[in-house]
């Protein structure tokens, strides 16, 4: 589904009664919001980042859109993939019992404690929609699967209601209890769009030739 036919569902029904409804600025900032939270949630934009590590550095920038850092692995020199060997291995994520484990002490920072210079780890992350405008509802290219609409028009909904000035205690449960129910729906179908695959040889996902996108 097109975004602007997302847009127009959420104001015709769940924000229908309400006068945020009929303010297009809320309406979009409300669906920026509920785009967020569904797209964490199901993981469902993913995209891999490769640092190479630079001397007396230890600390990257993640991408701008990273939202959470799934998976890492870290090219083991000792290894060669052009006699196959598996030259990736997983590594921990603020694990403190993992000697080659990364950390995350801020947003958007991989903190690297011991890098050798040279060496290649990819960063899986799921990444955020993009930021939803007036200007740009109409053309940007984005698609959105429809098993997840009734849990992102709940959240909208919910998120509304929340921000308005009274007592909507019961619409904001009503609706926060319909997003829950709506992402178990999606689970309980099979529909979520996971495509997280661990312990897989990074060989035969396309890591045969990584350049570095540090900055």
């Amino acid at each position: 589904m097109r975004l602007k036919e997302v847009y127009n569902i959420l104001k015709d029904t769940e924000l229908k009664q309400i006068v945020l409804g009929e303010d297009e600025n809320s309406v979009i900032g409300f669906l920026n919001l509920a785009l967020i939270e569904v797209y964490g949630k199901f993981a469902i934009l993913q995209e891999e980042q490769v640092l190479t590590m630079k001397e007396n550095k230890t600390r990257y920038r993640l991408r701008d859109d990273s939202q959470k850092v799934l998976q890492a692995y870290m090219r083991d020199l000792s290894k060669n993939p052009l006699n196959g060997d598996d030259a990736f291995i997983e590594i921990g994520i603020n694990d403190i019992n993992d000697d080659e484990s990364i950390f995350t002490p801020q947003p958007y920072v991989i903190h690297v404690p011991n890098p050798a210079v040279g060496r290649v780890y990819s960063i899986l992350q799921i990444i955020t929609p993009p930021y939803i405008t007036k200007e740009n509802i109409d053309s940007i290219d984005f698609i959105i699967p429809p098993q997840y609409l009734s849990a992102i028009l709940s959240y909208a909904a919910y998120r509304a209601y929340k921000s308005m000035n009274g007592d909507e205690r019961t619409e904001i449960s009503s609706h926060y209890r319909a997003y829950n129910e709506a992402c178990k729906e999606v689970l309980r179908q099979g529909l979520a769009n996971y495509s997280i695959t661990t312990n897989t040889k990074m060989i035969k996902r396309g890591f045969e030739s990584c350049h570095s996108l540090h900055r």
